[in-house]
């Protein structure tokens, strides 16, 4: 009888503790801040403003005004435009990129640790020159999450995971094309395809609980979403993915609420345009990059995509000499909010013909592009 009551107890002791362990997790509310910015575009210009006495480059004073800020993130993404595709062979600009690999590690000093390599500059340097941006990032993969690009089938395979405050949090990379360059192999670069990123999706939402999608989408120049990049936003929300990060137009697009499935809301940042770069085919709004930030919230099995905000972002660089128009120095990408009259008579492209490089052309561009409710008194 005693053994049977001894029993009876521990059983129900055990129903009790399991019981408040299930409510507990229940009610457990786990966040992730994340923040993002565009294409880090490394022009001749800036990486030899970057070049160092003895063949080095150092990139980190051109990320120093943002790097608090980046710091401040759990997560921090930027699209690597321009691809590391070798330092034993000549670095270029465009059309073909070839990047000093030094950038990695300023970037992860900053503060980088989601890296996307899928953009139509890809495959700028062949698939050598894809392996080697590969094998780069990989000495920092305990640090960062780098995708988009492959050396194998089932590295392709493989969803990108980061855990984070307890929480996983996977990254999809797909880019519309690559300039018309073909790999050796189909695995190498994930091109947008529906079938596939609907595959992607449905494997990474059973890995993770959160789940971002890269997209190198749009037309050059235009702050409006093309028809396409609308198709594919709301494709992507049907599949209740969390965020889509769009990269490629080189100027800032709206941040839109996209209606997917039972309630199921994506936020979708179109384009966050141009981070660090040397442009000069455009006009100033290819100077202006946006720092877009929110916060993942998981309780339960639930997430949702909270505080989102909007920082835009000033690629700064100057002319020394004004004969030669064409050598900049001094380049830093500065929030708008930190960026001073003083800075703006100096950058290199004021006076230039057809730029109107001025505060107040700055914030016009921003508010007629980012909804108020993502601005605030830090926006610019």
């Amino acid at each position: 009888m005693k053994k049977n009551y001894i029993m009876v107890m521990t059983s129900f002791l055990l129903f009790i503790v399991t019981g408040l362990s299930t409510i507990n997790e229940s009610q457990k509310e786990e966040t992730v801040d994340v923040t993002a910015v565009g294409d880090n575009l490394i022009h001749p210009a800036v990486y030899r403003d970057a070049e160092e006495a003895d063949g080095s480059f150092n990139f980190k004073p051109m990320y120093k005004p943002i790097k608090d800020d980046i710091k401040q993130a759990d997560l921090a993404y930027v699209n690597q435009e321009s691809p590391l595709g070798g330092d034993d062979r000549p670095y270029s600009g465009f059309k073909r990129f070839n990047t000093p690999s030094d950038v990695a590690g300023d970037l992860v000093d900053t503060g980088f640790n989601l890296v996307n390599g899928s953009n139509n500059h890809a495959l700028d340097q062949g698939s050598k020159g894809l392996e080697h941006e590969v094998d780069v990032w990989k000495t920092f993969k305990n640090r960062v999450l780098f995708t988009g690009k492959y050396q194998s089938q089932s590295q392709r395979d493989r969803i990108p995971v980061k855990k984070v405050n307890g929480m996983k949090v996977s990254m999809l990379s797909y880019t519309y094309g690559t300039n018309g360059l073909k790999s050796k192999h189909d695995y190498s670069i994930n091109y947008l395809d529906k079938k596939l990123m609907k595959h992607d999706i449905q494997r990474a939402k059973k890995k993770s609980d959160a789940v971002i999608v890269s997209v190198h989408w749009g037309k050059e120049g235009s702050h409006k979403p093309t028809r396409v990049q609308k198709d594919y936003a709301k494709f992507l929300a049907k599949q209740n993915v969390d965020v889509v990060i769009g990269t490629h137009p080189h100027v800032i697009q709206p941040v839109k609420w996209v209606k997917g499935e039972d309630g199921h809301r994506t936020l979708v940042a179109y384009s966050l345009g141009n981070f660090l770069n040397a442009q000069m085919t455009g006009t100033e709004s290819n100077e202006l990059g946006g720092n877009l930030s929110f916060t993942l919230k998981e309780k339960g099995n639930q997430v949702t995509v909270k505080n989102v905000e909007w920082k835009s972002l000033v690629n700064h660089f100057e002319r020394k000499d004004v004969r030669y128009p064409m050598k900049r120095t001094d380049f830093k990408v500065i929030p708008l909010d930190d960026y001073t009259d003083d800075m703006i008579q100096r950058h290199g492209l004021q006076g230039f013909p057809g730029y109107d490089m001025s505060r107040d052309r700055f914030e016009q561009i921003t508010r007629d592009t980012i909804d108020a409710k993502y601005l605030n008194d830090e926006s610019m």
